[in-house]
């Protein structure tokens, strides 16, 4: 059972070599996205393990310093590569069923990579469920429709959010 988005085999390596050096620093890797190139770009997504509290602009830096002799040395890029590590902020990456399991009842955005018949690939919609590497997605109010998503078709989840003005003429 797949409990991961879909990633390439770069991005796995990545992922487990970077997650393995900051986890000694309380922090974790939320996702990852490579374009291995001849110009090669690499962004690390970041959150702490054990709070809410989202790391800071240092705390990036830092990281961003630590991780780059742990890329260097995996040698998974064609020549030199530009490298972020950032948080995740507002726009939260969702990559684990952990992270999907969190935002349940709650709205979210799917890029996939093969669309779904009559709906697309790029899906807005209530994540209602999370289930043995799947997820069930309601879409509408009054026609309300569900459909299911396997996690090795998602190339990228986010939460999204709606922020409602308070009109106080």
């Amino acid at each position: 059972m797949n409990e991961s988005i879909r990633k390439s085999e770069v991005e796995l390596k990545l992922l487990s070599l970077c997650d393995e050096a900051i986890k000694e620093f309380g922090f974790r890797i939320l996702d990852i996205d490579c374009r291995i190139t001849s110009q090669s770009l690499i962004r690390i997504f970041i959150d702490r393990i054990d709070t809410d509290k989202g790391p800071s602009l240092s705390e990036c830096a830092e990281l961003s310093q630590k991780l780059d002799p742990v890329i260097e040395a995996a040698n998974l890029t064609h020549g030199s590569y530009n490298l972020e590590v950032s948080s995740p902020g507002l726009d939260r990456r969702l990559r684990l069923a952990s992270d999907f399991e969190k935002e349940i009842g709650q709205e979210v955005s799917l890029s996939l990579y093969e669309s779904v018949p009559g709906v697309g690939a790029n899906v807005k919609g209530q994540l209602v469920k999370v289930e043995n590497g799947r997820l069930s997605i309601a879409q509408g109010i009054k026609n309300r429709k569900e459909f299911e998503v396997t996690f090795e078709n998602i190339k990228r989840a986010n939460r999204v959010w709606t922020f409602e003005s308070k009109d106080t003429r």
